[in-house]
């Protein structure tokens, strides 16, 4: 960085510093300033200049933008407070001295440091195109302010992109300059070369009429030079209407020359689509009868029935379970106490399960039980144990769940079901499922979107308590991802950038596999899988996992033998591989999640994959990964290195029914060959994470729904 931009910077950042130090005192901790207006490059701004505001807490955006002949596809999420992220898809036609256009992938990131106070603005940095080509790199400062509610005013400071338009220092140059290709972060040219001032107001008419109008310094240098764009004047003018709280559309007027329109949709997690959910409601706690007052209630007489009549009991108490999909595998029934092993059907939240469990119990329990245990499992593996007094249970009804929670103790779960507490004879047992699914291919330059949609097949058979076989057929209906004709140019193995050829089979078995999960000690649970793995892959994989039931960390290790599968059918290819990976993974509390993978991967290159992630008590879960293996950047291709973005959606979120289903989206820019692993179903850390301490905590608010 030349030493005159270093020295701005510095004061720039000074300058930042100085503000958030005095803002807090002049008026206190402040909620961000959120907004649910956006830029035609998708994040909170005017038209295609950006703001100091956030999203609200949570909320995703998706716009679809045309200005002129240049298309912007956005994907916006507000990950926390005060930092949003945002992954954008461009085309900018005739970009190339070939007539060629340019399919451009980028990630943004923002960060609101300073909040709005009565006398000092909300302040925001914010790193566009940080990751990508950089066809629209830019940094920049923003300072927006309200006035009388309904008037924002934005000033800003921008460098590269935003940089270009009568700058106000001259004398400094940016390395425009990117690797061919592309994807890699341009830490070196943050903050450097020309800087430039904008700046523009929005005012909001009515409750659904936002007009704006701002001074734009990007001067569109690049599309100017070869004729793309007819730049006139750097104002720009435009007005959003809010058709729901949801939709809004936004049209622009630009550099003086060109109109653009924009499409918004945003959805926010925190939210349901129908609000808290039409769940039926839990039974009511059935409180004891005094002792003093009626001491043949509290008799333990009842142990002595005879067989038939505990069969009877255990069936009665199955159905109870049952209406609230829950599945009672096994019980032993003290005269002072309870453990019921159960497996949770029907609930997002093991938290909401277990209080409707507890409920049933106060129901049915002779009086002299006074300790409840439920024990969670999964696929006959029994996983945690949540212990709670039953005179709790009674007097914390209407209290908050937090009071409950407090008394409520967790242990390891080890033992499997004896054969004499199982109630009816659960293994072997069967299920299926037919459902639709969606396959889809993104960012192929010869068309940005391909899809399938076709049913799939799919069943598990548990054979015995940890012991399951399990697979998935899929048959296309209709779609066009075998219409790709790009081969794949990869220096590597062809692990994974073959992949468009498996898509020309229109049925095909997804995987099959037989699975054994174990709890080899305290604190310890173990898998090993045989079969087809998924669609590119079959062989073994085995893995063992260290998560206490109260630690907010795990850890653990993988070791895996996978061969090739053909394109077609159920036959193997020549390439095999050993792959392993030693796997750290943290929960830092308030939903936000942390993983470290390292070890060799399907090309035979190692390395490390970091991921972080989001995870709502309503079972969203937002999340971003990156791959750094030895694989060179230029070896590795197009995009530098493995990286994406991924977004689970609950279904009950959406229906507003109780269900454990969801829906899951995950974005690579680019697939390629470095950096890649096999699909395993049934990894142990999924299984274990939802079912431990940590998560009732994060959940605990659902005990009593």
């Amino acid at each position: 960085m030349p030493e005159q931009q270093r020295k701005l910077a510095g004061r720039a950042f000074a300058a930042a510093a100085v503000i958030y130090g005095t803002a807090h005192p002049l008026g206190g901790i402040a909620e961000p300033l959120v907004t649910n207006s956006y830029n035609l490059y998708g994040v909170p701004g005017l038209l295609e200049m950006p703001t100091a505001e956030s999203l609200p807490d949570a909320e995703f955006v998706g716009t679809f933008a045309q200005s002129g002949e240049q298309t912007r596809t956005s994907l916006t999420f507000q990950f926390a407070p005060r930092l949003s992220g945002t992954f954008r898809y461009s085309r900018i036609p005739d970009f190339y001295g070939d007539g060629e256009p340019l399919y451009d992938r980028s990630f943004d990131l923002r960060f609101q440091f300073v909040d709005e106070t009565q006398w000092l603005p909300a302040i925001a940095i914010g790193f566009q195109d940080f990751i990508g080509t950089g066809a629209y790199s830019a940094e920049y400062l923003a300072a927006t302010k309200t006035f009388r509610d309904n008037l924002r005013v934005t000033a800003g400071l921008g460098w590269g992109r935003l940089g270009t338009y009568n700058p106000i220092t001259e004398n400094s140059k940016r390395n425009r300059e990117r690797e061919d290709t592309g994807g890699t972060a341009n830490f070196d040219q943050f903050f450097t070369g020309p800087m430039a001032a904008f700046g523009g107001v929005s005012w909001a008419a009515t409750e659904k009429l936002t007009l704006k109008a701002e001074y734009s310094s990007d001067a569109y240098q690049v599309e100017t030079n070869r004729d793309l764009v007819d730049y006139n004047s750097p104002w720009n003018f435009g007005a959003e209407y809010r058709i729901n709280d949801g939709v809004s559309l936004q049209a622009a007027y630009l550099y003086g020359d060109t109109f653009g329109l924009q499409l918004n949709f945003s959805m926010n997690a925190k939210r349901p689509l129908f609000g808290p959910g039409n769940e039926p409601a839990p039974l009511p706690v059935r409180p004891r009868p005094s002792q003093s007052v009626d001491p043949e209630a509290w008799n333990i007489e009842w142990t002595s029935a005879t067989p038939a009549q505990q069969q009877q009991f255990n069936e009665t108490l199955k159905a109870s379970l049952a209406k609230e999909g829950i599945e009672l595998e096994a019980i032993r029934l003290e005269p002072t106490s309870v453990e019921v092993q159960v497996k949770n059907n029907r609930y997002y939240a093991q938290a909401q399960a277990t209080g409707r469990i507890s409920r049933i119990l106060t129901r049915a329990m002779p009086a002299s039980v006074e300790t409840f245990s439920v024990v969670a499992v999964d696929d006959g593996l029994p996983i945690s144990r949540v212990t709670v007094n039953r005179t709790d249970i009674e007097q914390l009804e209407h209290a908050s769940s937090e009071a409950i929670l407090e008394r409520t103790e967790f242990s390891e779960a080890l033992r499997f079901a004896a054969p004499e507490d199982r109630v009816g004879d659960p293994f072997p047992r069967f299920t299926w499922f037919l459902a639709p699914y969606l396959d889809y291919s993104l960012f192929d330059p010869d068309n940005p979107l391909r899809a399938d949609l076709g049913l799939t097949l799919g069943g598990e058979y548990v054979l015995a308590p940890g012991l399951v076989l399990s697979g998935r057929v899929k048959q296309r209906l209709v779609g066009n991802l075998d219409e790709s004709t790009r081969e794949s140019n990869s220096e590597l193995p062809r692990v994974r950038s073959d992949f468009a050829l498996y898509s020309e089979t229109p049925t095909y078995l997804k995987n099959l596999v037989l699975a054994h999960y174990g709890r080899p000690a305290g604190e310890w649970y173990s898998r090993v899988t045989v079969g087809y793995l998924e669609r590119m892959y079959a062989g073994m994989s085995g893995e063992v996992l260290w998560k206490p039931v109260d630690s907010r960390l795990a850890l653990g290790t993988e070791l895996n033998y996978t061969v090739q599968r053909d394109f077609e059918g159920l036959g193997l290819q020549d390439y095999d591989i050993w792959t392993g990976y030693a796997s750290v993974y943290y929960d830092f509390e308030n939903g936000y999640y942390g993983q470290i993978d390292a070890g060799r991967y399907l090309a035979g290159d190692y390395g490390a994959t970091f991921k972080v992630e989001r995870r709502f008590d309503n079972g969203w879960q937002v999340g971003a990964f990156a791959t750094f293996t030895d694989v060179p950047f230029d070896e590795f291709g197009e995009g530098s290195f493995d990286k994406g973005i991924y977004l689970n959606i609950p279904l009950y979120w959406a229906s507003g029914q109780p269900s454990r289903s969801d829906y899951g989206i995950r974005i690579r820019p680019l697939t390629r060959d470095g950096g890649a692993r096999v699909s395993v179903p049934g990894r142990l850390y999924g299984k274990v994470r939802d079912k431990h301490e940590p998560e009732y905590e994060a959940s605990g608010g659902r005990f009593w729904r």
